[in-house]
C-alpha cells in the first residue's frame, strides 16, 4: 500500500507534456517581457544621451579650470516679478544627478527666500506694528511665513533642466526653480486675514502693498552664490 501511494505521488509530479510546453511558454514570455523591458531602458538611455549631444551642453569647466556659461543660467536670475534659483547635480546615474540638482536648488532659495523673509518681517514691524517694541509679532510673522515659504516651494515651477555629460562619464545635471513674488505676497497676506491676533495687529492691504514693493527690490537674489 506504502508504494502504491508513492507510485501515485511520482504520477502526481509528472507533468503532461500539455503542461510541461505550458510553464515552458510562459517562462519564454516572462524572458521576452524582460529583454523588452531591457530595451526599452537602452533606447531612453540613448535618447538622453543623443538630446546631451544636440543640446552640445558643456561641464561648467574645463579640465584647465576655464570658466564657461552654466546652461540655464540665462533663465536663473531673479528679477522683479521672479525668485529664481540653479541647482546643480552630478551623479553617474541621470536621474541621482536631476534629483540632486533639484534638491540643490530647494535648499539654496529656500535659504535665501528666509533672509528676505526675516527682513521683510523685521522691516514691516518696526514700522507698522500697534503693540510696538517688545511684542510678540514679529516672532509670529516669521514662523507663519517661514511655512508660506515651505508650501510654496512645493509648487515651485521649474522653467529650465538641462543634462550634461562630463569627461569622467558623470553626468551634471542643472535645474532652475522660480518662484512668483506675488504668489507669496498674496499667501502671506492670507496668514494675516486667517489668523485673529495678527488680523487686530495689522491691516491686510497695508502689508500688500508694503510686501510687494520690498520684494520687488530684492533683484541681486542670485549674486552671493
Amino acid at each position: 500500500m506504502f508504494i502504491g501511494s508513492m507510485l501515485f505521488v511520482a504520477m502526481m509530479m509528472i507533468a503532461t507534456p500539455a503542461e510541461a510546453q505550458s510553464r515552458k511558454e510562459k517562462k519564454a514570455a516572462k524572458k521576452a517581457e524582460w529583454q523588452f523591458e531591457q530595451q526599452k531602458k537602452e533606447m531612453e538611455r540613448q535618447r538622453v544621451l543623443d538630446s546631451i549631444k544636440n543640446a552640445n551642453a558643456r561641464p561648467t569647466t574645463s579640465p584647465a579650470g576655464t570658466t564657461f556659461d552654466l546652461p540655464c543660467s540665462g533663465m536663473g536670475t531673479s528679477d522683479k516679478d521672479y525668485f529664481r534659483q540653479i541647482g546643480i547635480g552630478k551623479d553617474m546615474d541621470l536621474s541621482l544627478a536631476q534629483r540632486k540638482a533639484a534638491q540643490s536648488a530647494k535648499s539654496i532659495i529656500r535659504d535665501r527666500l528666509g533672509e528676505h523673509v526675516k527682513g521683510l518681517v523685521t522691516d514691516y514691524t518696526k514700522t507698522y506694528s500697534k503693540s510696538g517694541k517688545g511684542s510678540d509679532m514679529e516672532g509670529i510673522l516669521e514662523r507663519e511665513f517661514t511655512s508660506v515659504v515651505d508650501e510654496v516651494l512645493k509648487n515651485a515651477d521649474n522653467p529650465c533642466e538641462k543634462p550634461a555629460q562630463l569627461n569622467t562619464g558623470e553626468f551634471q545635471y542643472y535645474y532652475v526653480i522660480e518662484i512668483r513674488k506675488n504668489e507669496l505676497v498674496d499667501k502671506m497676506a492670507d496668514v494675516i486675514s486667517n489668523n485673529d491676533k495678527l488680523r487686530a495687529e495689522f491691516d491686510r492691504d497695508q502689508f500688500r502693498k508694503y510686501a510687494e514693493q520690498y520684494l520687488k527690490n530684492q533683484q541681486d537674489f542670485n549674486n552671493a552664490q
